[in-house]
């Protein structure tokens, strides 16, 4: 058993909690928490869902992940590294053979096609010598087209026309606002980021499931930025969360589970959200708009 299970252990057990509520709750199998508070981790299905199941229950007794990863540092089970295929030596020669046996079967083909465009071309070249050859015209003769010009005319040479410059008035382009959802600007591990190009406040609308249940936090900017919303607020008497005409440039929205949010809706436009088990952190930028 290691210090982190027993650690939740105890705090679960702190807190009134049975394995069957851990187990409603974060849809997590109880032999899966079993394992996690005996440190068994060779039950769990690898060590990346080892890791999310940790902070699933977690979040589920209310605790600090980043805290709690930091704490129990040693305990926590390591990122296995993915095998890279290699190809054999068999493989790799077997792949040149094949390529060179493509090369080698389409030469000759064009090396004919190119004999045969070269014949062609001689054979037209002989044919039109042939043909001028025959001709009785003297190249010296210039031919007459039946046409008679009197040398003391004199033709009036015609002024080309001055055309008007066109001027072209300028167009000007109206600023477009943004529709539609707002993508992710950048992901760094569990923290996503997004801008929003406007100059008003930051009005944001956090919507919650009933199940399965996590909880949000609202902060300004940073970790030890002021609360803007409760930290634990509770569902039924505050679905959707609203913060209203932020006074800040950045919010930090803290969610326990990203399963359990519908939707964040921020100055009328809802953000993308990433299905990913390992989102924990949120950042809304307000940028001005050009």
């Amino acid at each position: 058993m290691t210090e982190l299970g027993t650690f939740l252990k105890e705090r679960r057990e702190a807190s009134g909690l049975t394995l069957d509520q851990i187990q409603q709750t974060t849809k997590i199998q109880k032999r899966y928490i079993i394992a996690i508070e005996e440190g068994d981790y060779k039950n769990l299905p690898g060590s990346f869902y080892a890791r999310a199941f940790i902070k699933t229950y977690a979040e589920s007794l209310g605790l600090d992940v980043d805290e709690l990863y930091e704490t129990y540092a040693k305990d926590l089970p390591k990122i296995e590294p993915q095998p890279t295929a290699q190809l054999s030596r068999k493989q790799t020669y077997s792949k040149a053979s094949e390529t060179s046996s493509r090369v080698s079967r389409w030469v000759p083909k064009v090396m004919l096609v190119l004999v045969a465009f070269l014949l062609m071309t001689a054979v037209w070249y002989v044919v039109r010598s042939l043909d001028f050859g025959g001709q009785d015209a003297s190249p010296n003769e210039a031919p007459s087209s039946g046409v008679s010009i009197n040398q003391n005319e004199e033709v009036p040479e015609e002024e080309p026309a001055e055309e008007a410059p066109v001027e072209e008035e300028p167009v000007e382009e109206e600023p477009v606002e943004e529709t539609g959802p707002i993508a992710v600007t950048e992901t760094n591990g569990a923290d996503l980021t997004y801008e929003i190009a406007t100059a008003e406040r930051l009005t944001t609308e956090i919507h919650v499931k009933e199940s399965p249940a996590t909880y949000v936090g609202v902060r300004d900017t940073s970790l030890e930025g002021p609360f803007l919303a409760p930290e634990y607020p509770n569902q039924s008497k505050q679905n959707p969360i609203v913060i209203e005409d932020a006074e800040t440039d950045t919010l930090r929205i803290r969610i326990g589970l990203i399963g359990g949010v519908e939707k964040i809706v921020v100055n009328g436009r809802e953000l993308e959200l990433a299905d990913s088990p390992v989102t924990q952190n949120i950042f809304v930028k307000r940028v001005d708009a050009e």
